[in-house]
This record gives structure tokens, C-alpha cells and sequence, in this order.
């Protein structure tokens, strides 16, 4: 792990936007038929591609994790192959955005940003081109997701309902969860990353998905009330919810009450919400790297409240995945790695025991990052 380099990070991210602009006016100057081939959206299109990679490249400044990067060039390869852009473009525009770095930033503060884009090149020469698949189906579980998800694109709410709802008194919510409902929408998210369905079925298919978790919540085995509140958000600029209601829903299973506000929430409200409801127990949830600097700053307005000072915070999401002690780092008290570690995790952070029968089977210690 490197030093994070907060300085650097904050120049590159208050400056993505020009930063990309001359990285894109100086990759389609060198390449020009990459712009014959895009016409009047070439520069727009790599403008978009360039900023989110500045800032990406910021945050893994600010964290002092180059991997985020070097992942993020990777899955940003796979996905400009699937749009039909050469196999090499992205590796050019990288290296575009590292002499654009070099020329436009302070020494001190561009060293580092050069070299992790250095890195990640290099990286680029041995990665697949492909976007990974989350649907096995190989198990009956992967069949049944596949199944939800063929009707889902067939435009069949009713039939996408049915599929999940006939299959629960043999599989438990949980399972459902995890391992059939999660996998189709994470799919249904690869299959728009990949342009093989458009926004609106994308949109489709989410909205179904929100309804059958508000059926199955309906139907579920509710614990006896453990006298707990959780409140639940999604840090501003994370629009994704999904997987935030899951993880409400198995709280509120689990004997909690639960306060669920949704995506894309504002630091003031969310400050607001914690005084007025005054929970035991803070979930927020991220889904990208560069959401981690607004993850920490969420938690310090927190903080400062009156009862925001002591509440307990877990936080989850994809943005941490592949580095959960920074979670401590950022303020959090805990890290749960997904909806079977989720209750256990914050029962034991507000020193509850976890229900034998909860999602999470067994209690995890609040000093444990899992």
C-alpha cells in the first residue's frame, strides 16, 4: 500500500473535468481515425472516458491504493472492447492523461498520478478484454436467475414475479437474495455496461427487481422486536439501491426497525435524519472508489451531531471490496462484506446477540472487519 497523497488527489479531482479535455484533444489529434470513426461524439465520448478515469486516479491517491486504478483500467478496457473501440484504445487515453499530468501539475503532485497510470498500462497488456458474467448456470440457483432474468428482458413482470415467489418455500429469502436476485441485476448492469440492452430496460428491469423484494418482504418471518433502529442510506452520488434494500430488509427480518431513505442522499439530510430518528445504527453504503472521499466526509458531518457523535456506522458496497480496512480509516466502525455478514456484523457492533436464525448464522466481532 502507498502513502495516500490527499493533495495531489484533490488537484486532479477539482481539475478532472479540464484534465480530460486536453487528454481527449491530444488522443484524437494522435489518433484520427478513432474520431472519423466517432464523428461529431468522438470528443465527448472520450472527455466522459477521461474524467471518470481522473477521477478514479484521484481516489486511489487519496486511499494510497494504486490497485483501484489498475482495476479500474482494466474493467474500463473491457468495457470500451464490448462498445467496439480497438482493444488498445484505453491504454493510449491513459497514457494521454499521464503526460497531460505531467505538464499541467506541480512535480510533487504529478509523480505519483504518472506513475500509477504507468502501472496500470503495463497492466492493460495482460488483461482479458472481456466483462465478467455473474449468472452461473450450472447450479439451480444460476438457472432460476437466468430464468428471472430471460423474463425481465422479455418485458414479463407478472412471469418474473412468479419465477421467485414459487420458488420461496424452498429457498430461503437470503438465498433469493444472494444468489438469484443480486446475480440477474448485476447482470441486467453488464448487459447495459456492454450496450446489449438500453437504459430503459435496464430501468425495467430494476424496477421489477424493487417490486419482488417488496413482495418477498411481504411474506417473510419477522423476529420479535430487539427494541434496535437501523437507518439506512446510500452516500451522495451513489445511485444504486438495490442492494442497500437487501440489506434493510434482513435488518428489519432480523427484529429491527428500519428507517430506509434511499439513494444519492444528501450529507445535510442525512445528518438531519440521524438526530431526529436517532438510530443505534448508521448502514451506508458505497459503489464507487471515488464516492470514498464523500463516504468520509458524510461520516465526519455525522459525527459532529449531538447523537451522530456515538452512533454506531457500517458501511458496505463495492467500493470496499477490495480493501476493507479502509472502512476504520475512514470512520466507520465496521465493514460487512455482504447481506450474511451485514446483521451479524451490526448486531454485535450494538452488542446484540445475532437471532441463530438470521441470514448472518453466527455474530461477528465488532473489532473484526469482514
Amino acid at each position: 500500500m502507498n502513502q495516500p497523497d490527499p493533495v495531489a488527489a484533490a488537484m486532479i479531482r477539482n481539475a478532472a473535468g479540464s484534465l480530460a479535455g486536453y487528454a481527449a484533444s491530444d488522443l484524437l489529434d494522435s489518433q484520427p481515425d478513432w474520431r472519423e470513426a466517432l464523428a461529431a461524439n468522438a470528443f465527448t465520448t472520450w472527455h466522459g472516458v477521461l474524467r471518470n478515469c481522473a477521477e478514479e486516479l484521484a481516489a486511489a491517491l487519496a486511499a494510497g491504493r494504486p490497485q483501484f486504478f489498475t482495476a479500474y483500467a482494466a474493467w474500463m478496457q473491457s468495457l470500451l472492447t464490448a462498445r467496439g473501440l480497438p482493444a488498445g484504445a484505453l491504454a493510449s487515453a491513459v497514457t494521454c492523461l499521464a503526460k497531460v499530468l505531467a505538464a499541467e501539475l506541480p512535480a510533487g503532485a504529478s509523480a505519483g498520478a504518472v506513475r500509477i497510470c504507468e502501472e496500470a498500462v503495463r497492466g492493460l497488456e495482460h488483461e482479458s478484454p472481456t466483462l465478467p458474467r455473474f449468472l452461473p448456470t450450472d447450479t439451480p440457483h444460476g438457472r432460476l436467475a437466468a430464468s428471472y432474468l430471460l423474463a425481465l428482458l422479455e418485458g414479463d413482470r407478472s412471469r418474473a414475479s412468479r419465477l421467485i415467489l414459487d420458488a420461496l418455500p424452498d429457498t430461503s429469502l437470503p438465498e433469493l437474495y444472494l444468489q438469484v436476485l443480486l446475480p440477474a441485476q448485476q447482470e441486467v448492469g453488464r448487459m447495459w455496461q456492454a450496450d446489449e440492452i438500453n437504459v430503459a430496460e435496464e430501468h425495467f428491469a430494476t424496477s421489477t427487481t424493487k417490486m419482488v423484494l417488496a413482495q418477498l418482504r411481504s411474506r417473510a418471518a419477522l423476529h420479535a422486536q430487539n427494541g434496535k433502529t437501523l437507518l439506512a442510506a446510500a452516500v451522495t452520488g451513489n445511485q444504486h439501491d438495490v442492494g442497500l434494500q437487501m440489506v434493510a430488509d434482513v435488518f428489519e427480518m432480523a427484529g429491527w426497525r428500519v428507517i430506509q431513505l434511499g439513494p444519492d442522499m444528501p450529507i445535510p439530510d442525512l445528518v438531519q435524519a440521524v438526530e431526529s430518528y436517532q438510530p443505534d445504527l448508521l448502514a451506508l453504503s458505497v459503489s464507487l472508489h471515488p464516492q470514498l472521499v464523500t463516504l468520509a466526509e458524510t461520516i465526519r458531518a455525522v459525527r459532529s451531531g449531538p447523537h451522530g457523535a456515538g452512533v454506531k456506522i457500517l458501511v458496505g458496497g463495492r467500493a470496499l471490496a477490495d480493501a476493507p480496512d479502509l472502512a476504520r480509516q475512514l470512520g466507520a466502525d465496521g465493514y460487512a462484506t455482504d447481506l450474511n455478514t451485514a446483521v451479524a456484523v451490526g448486531q454485535a457492533l450494538v452488542g446484540l446477540h445475532s437471532p441463530g436464525s438470521t441470514p448472518a448464522g453466527q455474530a461477528a466481532s465488532p473489532q473484526t472487519t469482514v
